[in-house]
């Protein structure tokens, strides 16, 4: 298994390295995260052995050869909202940007949740049998997930989290496969297309973060993908 250091280096950028890469300063990135107009830090290093994820909590690797690095960890892929972010704070200022970036969020966000329903999966919440849109559902969507983005979390589960479009796609990829699976724990699938779940299983996986050491057994990935591909094989093994 390889270390959570390892992981995170693979994955992710310290802040110092995220800042060069927006070609921005710390002190820039510091003044986004504070203002809530760029995603939160994913994974923040306390000490040689811990860490803490913003979906996992605090997690510890007492085991692990190679000691974590202390820091702040940031997704690559947020480097295009960042720039964004900054150069919309230097326009208009904190309190205007804010209320500009979170009015593109959620449009965006409905426009993908409208794509989605379309195409991928069912969301009966937020559209009605014509497609019409139902805006209480879309609005409480749009209100939870806009702070889900602030914290992090996308970053952390979305493999290329560089657009709204790719966040939504990997959601209801997820809420899909976890109403199909009973979020995993379903082990009859007689009556369903085999072909077509398992086609869908390799998109979610292409989709989905596969998580660090100390979170992947505890992740949707895990459950979703690993074991559920278990259960499958041992269905076509018995026929």
């Amino acid at each position: 298994m390889n270390s959570t250091q390892d992981y995170l280096d693979r994955h992710y950028l310290d802040q110092t390295q995220f800042a060069e890469h927006c070609g921005l300063c710390l002190q820039d990135i510091e003044e986004l995260v504070a203002g809530e107009l760029i995603p939160a830090p994913s994974y923040l290093v306390i000490d040689a052995q811990r860490c803490k994820s913003v979906v996992f909590g605090e997690l510890l690797d007492p085991d692990s050869t190679v000691e974590l690095r202390v820091g702040t960890y940031f997704h690559p892929a947020a480097s295009a909202w960042t720039k964004h972010a900054f150069d919309t704070l230097q326009v208009h200022g904190a309190n205007e940007a804010k209320a500009i970036l979170r009015e593109q969020f959620a449009e965006e966000f409905a426009q993908a949740l409208a794509i989605e329903n379309g195409n991928t999966f069912r969301l009966r919440d937020c559209f009605d049998e014509t497609g019409k849109a139902i805006a209480a559902g879309i609005d409480q969507r749009v209100n939870s997930n806009w702070q889900h983005f602030l914290n992090g979390v996308f970053s952390l589960c979305v493999a290329k989290p560089d657009s709204i479009t790719n966040i939504v796609h990997k959601e209801i990829l997820q809420e899909k496969l976890s109403a199909i699976s009973d979020n995993g724990k379903r082990i009859d699938y007689l009556g369903e297309d085999l072909a077509a779940l398992k086609k869908l299983i390799d998109e979610y996986a292409d989709n989905a973060m596969p998580f660090s050491p100390l979170e992947y057994p505890k992740s949707s990935p895990k459950r979703l993908v690993e074991d559920l591909q278990k259960t499958l094989s041992a269905i076509d093994r018995r026929h």
